[in-house]
């Protein structure tokens, strides 16, 4: 009985694992469609859009790039995991292609 129990609970997390990928991989196909190419995509795509938030959440948000380095901050204090060197080049792309000085990005 306690093998079957074990089992079981390795089925449901296994199970639980691959929805979550499942969701990530939307995340992430999401972001590739909806955000612009330039430097820094990847990184927005792979920090961003695919750890945390559909792409859909902030392609639209047109904020300065001084919002957009306080945002940034933000999401590295709630947990993003960011060195110093990516948090900058998700700010520059952001700040870049996603400023409310910026043309809005194409759908």
């Amino acid at each position: 009985m306690r093998k079957f129990c074990s089992i079981m609970i390795v089925t449901v997390v296994v199970a639980l694992l691959s929805g979550l990928g499942a969701q990530a991989q939307r995340r992430i196909d999401d972001a590739a469609a909806k955000l612009p190419d330039g430097d820094g995509k990847s990184e927005v795509i792979a920090y961003c859009a695919g750890a945390c938030h559909p792409a859909s959440r902030f392609v639209n948000m047109r904020q300065s790039p001084a919002e957009w380095r306080k945002t940034v901050m933000l999401m590295v204090a709630f947990g993003a995991q960011l060195f110093p060197e990516d948090a900058a080049t998700v700010t520059k792309y952001l700040s870049t292609y996603l400023s409310n000085q910026s043309p809005p990005a194409a759908k």
